[in-house]
């Protein structure tokens, strides 16, 4: 079940502050507080400021030298209009379109001018493989050179090596951009000659506009190229339909006279006219020999048939017999019957009449004939006309095959045509290509360098210095492990903070590595220097204590630490000696018998505690007493005896020593091992009364202080606070605590 207790405590950097302390009935801590404020950030700041000082003033030199040792560079740009307007010369179309107007084709171009096909054509174009600013290796393609030289490498493998570490270097140098959502691409090259830039600048447009219309002239030649392939492959196709259409004709008698229209067909009618014109005429023949055929069976004259009268001998004939018949009517009048000339005039109209009869049968016969003839002729035609319908029924079967390939043949003629025409453009269109955009503003010559001026770029520098040396000092105090304040340490530890102690001297050199002179001087620190800080604070240490004691004589105080070399014993020595120099009857107790700390700083030779414990000694003769303050002193062990070869302390041997001798002090310290090293609780504290922990200031990893409080379990309790020791005097200078170490001389410490 956990306890939940509310302690209000002072802490030398702060004043009173509540911290709420969660524990369970052993005293274990399971919750702790702690925030990082805006004055903490500060104070941080102002502690680590010439760490960041010294940061930025290598950051403004490591510009400064920057400066002075790269060569500046200059920055030429030339303006390209990407037109996705085509301009119509021709109505015919183009084989390459435009790139289009959307923002994808333009970005496509940028990709294009970077490309290191492009680079390739630049390098080569302008030489650049002979220019030392390219061609000249770094040290690092030095010795990978040397290295392939000495591996054996393929001579044109190096090569390509070189080329590409030339392409590289140019692309370094060459930034393509889009101006916003325009068509506006600005291409521009750094390099440490200002012509030179200009000059690379404006030949990577050049080349970017001679590639768009190379690329066009290249697929427009492609394309003109098999279209001529294509079109003798068509040509013979066309030819190979005509002539299967021809044979067809040939070998199936299908002739077309006019255009659609086959002989047979065309013959077909020509009979079926012929035939009309026959039926007609037969037709009339019959009419006329009817007419002659009925008048002959009424005895009608022939003579007066349309035939007779038609023709110009019998119409001859008729008037030569109607002058005679006048002439004879004329001399019969006159002369009478009986005159000699009218038997020769008779005689010779009847001869007439004669003439005339045999012409009209003449006629008469013709017209039989003719009425034969039409018969004759209109039968030869239908009979004719009849075998070409016939024929022309057969040939339908094979004008489907003829219609079949004469599509065919046409539609090839037409394909052919169109690649023909199409062919033919395109030839022309060789000679005329525009590129898709072009240059709508040169490279300059640039003036001065592309980089700020130097003193910007240096206060640039040293705020960036400033910036990393900020950011690197959080890191290192989101990475520190140790306490820095009473109050971190309480928070943290769930312990109340009863005061810290700064370093006796600042110069002073680490206790484990000082010599046997300067530690015992350590020890008697206080004694010796009663108005330095250090003294000041373990008076107020002291004081803080001795308030919270409850008994009035034989208080037992246990002074412990997590880790050696935190100055634990340098603490208890001067702690005791400081008490009984103001009159308690003190007694101190070197309890590590594996360091024997205190007794090597004290000088204490004798036998101590263990043989003490083990009976080998009296108490009284193991002690010794220091004339000066008059602490009474009890070493850890015989200084013979190697630390492995002590044994462990026997706690209830301990409990009884002290409980026997106790009794003479007013105050017993005892100077306990390290908890960690040892893995956990020492018969010192069960024994003891209270205990304080001592932490080395900003050293000590807060983890380790609270895995060593975690093992004193139930005896947590007994802790009455946390000390940090070895605390920086600047340090506390710079915080509003920093006064608390600076107290006068004549400031009095209660007891």
């Amino acid at each position: 079940m956990l306890m939940r207790s509310t302690q209000s405590y002072s802490t030398l950097d702060d004043p009173a502050e509540e911290v709420v302390l969660d524990r369970d009935q052993r005293g274990d801590v399971r919750r702790v507080t702690g925030t990082l404020d805006v004055r903490s950030l500060w104070l941080i700041l102002r502690w680590r400021a010439r760490l960041i000082a010294l940061i930025a003033l290598a950051t403004v030199a490591l510009a400064a030298g920057a400066l002075l040792v790269l060569p500046p560079k200059y920055k030429a740009t030339t303006v390209v209009l990407v037109d996705p307007r085509q301009p119509q010369i021709t109505n015919t179309q183009a084989v390459l379109t435009g790139i289009g107007a959307d923002a994808a084709a333009v970005e496509s171009q940028v990709e294009l001018i970077e490309s290191s096909a492009l680079a390739r054509k630049v390098i080569e174009l302008l030489k650049l493989a002979e220019d030392p600013e390219f061609a000249t290796p770094s040290l690092m393609d030095r010795i990978g050179d040397g290295l392939a030289t000495l591996l054996g490498r393929d001579p044109d493998a190096f090569e390509k090596a070189k080329l590409t570490r030339l392409i590289y270097k140019f692309q370094n140098g060459l930034a393509v951009r889009r101006r916003g959502l325009t068509y506006v691409l600005e291409i521009s090259y750094l390099a440490k000659d200002p012509a030179k830039a200009a000059q690379i600048s404006g030949a990577v447009a050049e080349a970017y506009l001679d590639d768009q219309r190379s690329a066009k002239g290249e697929i427009t030649a492609r394309a003109s190229g098999w279209l001529g392939d294509r079109i003798e492959e068509m040509r013979e196709r066309v030819r190979n339909a005509e002539e299967a259409v021809a044979a067809y004709r040939a070998a199936n008698n299908l002739v077309d006279v006019t255009q659609g229209n086959k002989l047979i067909n065309r013959q077909v009618e020509d009979l079926t006219q012929q035939l009309a014109l026959a039926r007609s005429r037969t037709a009339d023949a019959r009419a006329r020999l009817e007419r002659v055929q009925q008048a002959a069976q009424r005895n009608s004259d022939p003579a007066t048939l349309a035939e007779a009268l038609q023709s110009q001998v019998i119409a001859n004939l008729r008037s030569q017999y109607a002058e005679a018949a006048r002439l004879e009517a004329e001399h019969a009048a006159i002369y009478g019957n009986k005159y000699p000339g009218l038997i020769a005039l008779r005689a010779q109209l009847v001869d007439l009449k004669r003439q005339i009869d045999n012409e009209i049968a003449r006629i008469l016969v013709g017209v039989r004939n003719e009425y034969q003839t039409a018969i004759s002729r209109e039968a030869s035609l239908e009979g004719e006309l009849a075998k070409l319908t016939q024929q022309s029924a057969s040939l339908g079967q094979a004008d489907v095959r003829l219609r079949e390939l004469e599509r065919e043949a046409q539609a090839n003629r037409t394909l052919f045509e169109q690649f023909l025409s199409r062919a033919k453009e395109t030839t022309e269109q060789q000679s005329l290509q525009i590129a898709d955009a072009r240059i709508a503003s040169p490279a300059l010559t640039p003036l001065k360098p592309d980089r700020p001026g130097a003193l910007l770029l240096l206060v640039a520098a040293a705020a960036g210095g400033i910036i990393i040396g900020i950011g690197i000092v959080l890191v290192l105090e989101q990475l520190r492990q140790g306490f820095r304040s009473v109050r971190e340490a309480a928070r943290f530890l769930s312990v109340p903070g009863i005061g810290m102690l700064p370093r006796q001297t600042e110069k002073m050199r680490t206790i484990s590595w000082a010599t046997a002179a300067e530690r015992s001087r350590a020890t008697r620190f206080a004694l010796d220097h009663p108005q330095s800080p250090y003294a000041r604070n373990l008076r107020a240490i002291r004081s803080r204590l001795l308030k919270s004691s409850s008994k009035p004589r034989g208080e037992v105080l246990a002074v412990m630490s997590a880790l050696p070399g935190e100055g634990k014993s340098t603490f208890a020595c001067n702690f005791a000696l400081a008490a009984a120099a103001s009159g308690v009857r003190t007694l101190l107790i070197d309890g590590d018998l594996y360091t024997a700390s205190s007794s090597r700083a004290l000088g204490l030779q004798k036998p101590g505690l263990l043989e003490v414990l083990q009976g080998k000694m009296s108490f009284w003769n193991a002690i010794s007493k220091d004339e000066k303050s008059g602490l009474h002193l009890l070493g850890a062990r015989d200084t013979a005896i190697a630390a492995d070869e002590a044994k462990d302390i026997d706690g209830d041997a301990l409990a009884a020593f002290l409980r026997e001798f106790g009794k003479h002090f007013d105050l017993v310290v005892i100077d306990t091992p390290a908890m960690l090293p040892i893995g956990g609780s020492t018969p010192h504290l069960e024994c003891a009364d209270h205990a304080v922990l001592l932490v080395e200031w900003d050293r000590t990893d807060r983890q380790a202080v609270a895995e060593a409080i975690d093992m004193l379990d139930g005896n947590a309790r007994k802790v009455a606070g946390v000390v940090l020791n070895k605390v920086s005097i600047g340090w506390c200078r710079l915080f509003d605590y920093g006064g608390y170490l600076q107290y006068s001389a004549d400031s009095k410490v209660g007891r």
